[in-house]
């Protein structure tokens, strides 16, 4: 099932809808394709990582708020007198506009198979390894913070007071750049991490 993010508070029907279209809706944490906003007494705050993933608004009001919305800058968005069915259904439509492939340089990482090769070479990832490459993937040339990483990768909300994220990265890096002449997985001392395109182009 494909993970849709939720913010403010969700309608108890809205996720038997979505697990018809074969989707679930997550509080945080993980890999997700699309987000849902319930817009009611003003816009919840979301996680930082949010501000990247495409969301449906599900807006107070009729077809006037819905337009306010989308000029806004909301991927799409509905009323909230419409139906689980119809808010499942668009979200549903929004997931999969979204690309199945991401690609930087010589990186290509397959959302479907949960799969990465680098100039050919498939990269024998774990799980952790794979979530953590597709969300620097999906923020190349950013840099990306320990925090982050451990909210959106992990769910974890506080510091486990280990390397965590950094042995993670180590092994992901062994993986991505070990026999490449330029190095794709970059660390920004104090920051955290970037994943950029080789400068010698593989």
């Amino acid at each position: 099932m494909e993970s849709v993010l939720a913010f403010g508070v969700v309608r108890p029907g809205l996720g038997a809808e979505m697990a018809k279209r074969g989707l679930r809706l997550v509080a945080g944490g993980g890999v997700v394709k699309a987000g849902v906003r319930f817009v009611i007494d003003g816009a919840p705050a979301g996680p930082e990582y949010a501000a990247h993933i495409p969301t449906l608004h599900v807006v107070r009001g009729g077809d006037a708020a819905v337009a306010a919305a989308i000029d806004a800058g909301a991927d799409d968005a509905v009323a909230l007198s419409s139906s689980d069915g119809l808010i499942a259904a668009r979200l549903a439509a929004l997931v999969r506009r979204v690309p199945t492939a991401v690609r930087i340089g010589p990186l290509t990482i397959d959302r479907v198979e949960r799969c990465a090769m680098r100039a050919g070479r498939a990269l024998d990832l774990l799980p952790r390894e794979y979530r953590l490459l597709l969300y620097l993937a999906e923020r190349a040339g950013a840099v990306v913070s320990h925090d982050e990483l451990r909210s959106a990768v992990w769910g974890l909300r506080f510091h486990p007071g280990t390397n965590l994220v950094a042995a993670h990265v180590s092994r992901l890096r062994a993986k991505l750049d070990r026999g490449f002449e330029s190095a794709m997985l970059h660390t920004e001392k104090g920051v955290g991490y970037r994943l950029a395109v080789p400068e010698a182009g593989v």
